[in-house]
């Protein structure tokens, strides 16, 4: 029977975390906002680059930090869950590389308003394919983990009804 406390839905829960976080700050530095136009922006403060830079460090560590946790503990996990718990060290590996990828393309723009850097759009444009090629790639990874994770709430439904 599966209890509130089980390791798929700790992994589960705190995947959700990660990707919120990840998805927050890629938002900040991407998406059109009204406070990002002139004269607001003089106004807001605007995006944090520094920040978001330590962030997505901070977000690696996590990712490795789930991936020691899961491998621990796995050996605890119900048989039905194990798909599901095979499918997420991919995911999380991804999700590093992808906040590696914004913590780069922060990085470089925080250096254009530092003036440390001069613009270049050709580099900016290689940073932003490649931060697109890991969102891709943390896409198809999350695509296994939804499809084992739907798989593991049908056999827990199944065993309930």
């Amino acid at each position: 029977m599966q209890n509130e406390k089980s390791l798929s839905i700790i992994i589960f829960n705190n995947l959700k975390e990660l990707i919120s976080a990840k998805n927050a700050a890629h938002d900040s530095m991407f998406k059109f906002h009204w406070k990002k136009m002139w004269p607001f922006s003089l106004l807001w403060p605007q995006v944090d680059f520094i920040r978001i830079e330590r962030f997505m460090g901070t977000l690696c560590e996590q990712c490795e930090d789930q991936i020691k946790f899961l491998n621990g503990n796995k050996n605890k996990a119900a048989k039905e869950e194990i798909p599901f718990l095979d499918s997420v060290p991919a995911y999380l590996e991804a999700l590093s590389v992808t906040c590696q990828k914004l913590a780069i393309v922060a990085n470089y723009r925080q250096a254009l308003l530092e003036k440390k850097e001069k613009k270049n759009a050709f580099k900016f444009n290689d940073m932003l394919k490649a931060y697109q090629e890991a969102t891709a790639s943390l896409t198809r990874a999350g695509a296994f983990v939804q499809v084992a994770w739907g798989d593991l709430k049908a056999k827990q439904s199944s065993k309930q009804g």
